[in-house]
């Protein structure tokens, strides 16, 4: 078997880094994985590396773990890269297998493939294509990991390696990713996005000690996916997923992902086994062509408005219900209101979709009971007039749940890597060269929403601190933690005073 060392790129900056995840019996597990590539054979050797600038308490106990786990540990540059490519110098290695932090279901044959491409094959980087982080590999040359690390600009997540191999001229080898469309759509839904780990529980079933050798069988990671996602009826799953385009699958996944974030914040809801089974009206701002978090959550309300400024695509609106309503037998714990028994039949009957802004509709006072969006609120050219309206029509105790993507959306393909480029402009200088971004921060969204009487915090925060060549003078006065997080989850309420947020993770 040909075989490529693995290095780790980890940057453990805070305790909630999934690098340092645990099994209940007290492992540590992206160590316990790394070990396990090795004792397995499909990798000739395993390293970390870490930047050499991070000195926290989570970065000293994790090199602790890999150190005793037998995993080598280098210290490198902050981006990741560049640090790769500064491992595979320090160590002599030709070549190596590039992990990251959340890397827990590893498939050894596709590894295996990548590996022998690029030890043997004359190719420089090959990799699955179409997977979340979880399963995420990238094997590389040398070469190739030099041309990754000459990139200037803001560091690269392992994940945006191959798009920015792309055009190099190296020789590439993307490899097919999940061929089955409903273990694609259940990875996606429960595993991918927002910066979420895999449960730890999941990924210490799939590491179990007493059976070393199924660790990185597709089989068996997948017969664990199902049974720990608690999919009642597979088949059916795959048969209305099967007519439809991965990159659809993708956004259907990223749909799930919001509706679970929802669930946590919205305590006691719908309202008590004694009364009202239903809440009143939500209403989600920037729905997409695909609603199906708004059509979930319509089994918990009376009635849902899902606003997207262009009109809704009749076939994918079809596609949207009729997946909602597999969903309720195929997936049954995926909606926790099993109390409501009229839960209608997936016709989308309560889900009114508009093509019209909020501020247009003119809804009653205090009429809405949740209003929430997903990279939305980035994109509104007029942010006051907005929270004026959201304020107006939420109800005493409602809530408001906006996740924001606060990355330069520029320069650099989106989703591709995170760096805040236009912070070397005034936000007046910005909207004068017609960017569809309109530079709020964090605190600039919670101080506004406060100025109107809503309590507001940031919920979640992920932060990275990649300042621009020239920060222009504006920004001097805002934190770190506002300035460089590039997603956060923005909470608000009437009535009552939010509670204290997570704390910021990188």
């Amino acid at each position: 078997m040909t075989t490529l060392p693995a290095i780790a790129l980890l940057r453990p900056a805070a305790p909630s880094d999934p690098s340092l995840a645990r099994g209940a019996d007290g492992r540590y597990l992206l160590p316990t994985l790394l070990t396990g590539l090795v004792s397995s054979g499909l990798c000739s050797a395993a390293a970390a590396a870490l930047p050499e600038d991070l000195d926290c308490e989570a970065a000293r106990e994790l090199k602790e773990a890999l150190v005793q786990a037998g995993v080598q540990v280098i210290l490198g540059p902050e981006a990741p890269q560049q640090r790769l490519a500064d491992a595979l110098e320090r160590l002599g290695w030709s070549g190596a297998v590039a992990l990251t932090s959340y890397a827990a279901l590893i498939s050894g044959p596709d590894l295996t493939r990548a590996a022998k491409a690029v030890a043997t094959g004359g190719i420089h980087a090959a990799w699955t294509e179409g997977v979340g982080p979880e399963r995420f590999f990238f094997a590389c040359s040398r070469r190739a990991a030099d041309a990754l690390a000459n990139r200037a600009g803001a560091p690269l997540p392992p994940t945006a390696f191959p798009a920015m191999l792309e055009h190099t001229g190296l020789a590439l080898a993307p490899l097919a990713g999940i061929s089955s469309p409903a273990e694609r759509f259940v990875t996606g839904a429960r595993l991918a996005g927002e910066g979420r780990p895999l449960p730890p529980e999941l990924t210490a079933q799939v590491l179990d000690p007493a059976e070393p050798e199924a660790w990185f069988a597709p089989k068996r990671q997948r017969e664990t996916l199902r049974r720990f996602s608690g999919v009642a009826d597979w088949e059916a799953l795959e048969r209305a997923l099967a007519p439809l385009h991965p990159n659809t699958l993708d956004r259907l996944a990223g749909q799930v992902r919001l509706f679970d974030s929802l669930l946590p914040h919205l305590p006691g809801w719908p309202g008590g086994t004694g009364g009202k089974a239903r809440r009143g009206r939500f209403v989600e701002l920037g729905a997409g062509a695909l609603p199906l978090c708004a059509l979930l959550l319509c089994e918990g309300f009376e009635h849902g408005l899902a606003l997207e400024p262009f009109a809704q695509n009749a076939e994918n609106m079809e596609q949207t219900v009729a997946l909602a309503h597999t969903l309720r037998t195929a997936w049954p714990g995926l909606i926790p209101w099993p109390e409501i028994k009229d839960a209608g039949t997936g016709d989308g009957g309560r889900l009114l979709c508009e093509a019209r802004r909020l501020e247009e509709l003119a809804l009653p006072d205090a009429s809405v009971d949740l209003i929430y969006s997903r990279m939305t609120l980035e994109h509104v050219d007029d942010p006051e007039a907005l929270a004026r309206e959201m304020a107006r029509v939420l109800a005493p105790g409602g809530i408001m749940l906006h996740r924001v993507d606060f990355r330069d959306h520029t320069g650099i393909a989106e989703q591709v890597t995170v760096h805040f480029s236009f912070l070397a402009h005034s936000p007046e200088e910005w909207r004068a060269t017609g960017a569809d971004t309109n530079l709020l921060r964090v605190n600039d969204f919670i101080d506004l929403w406060q100025g109107i009487g809503l309590a507001a915090e940031a919920r979640e925060r992920l932060l990275r601190r990649v300042p621009p060549a020239r920060l222009h003078p504006c920004w001097s006065e805002y934190a770190d933690e506002d300035l460089y997080c590039y997603s956060a989850l923005l909470l608000a309420r009437h009535g009552q005073p939010a509670t204290p947020g997570e704390e910021p993770c990188s």
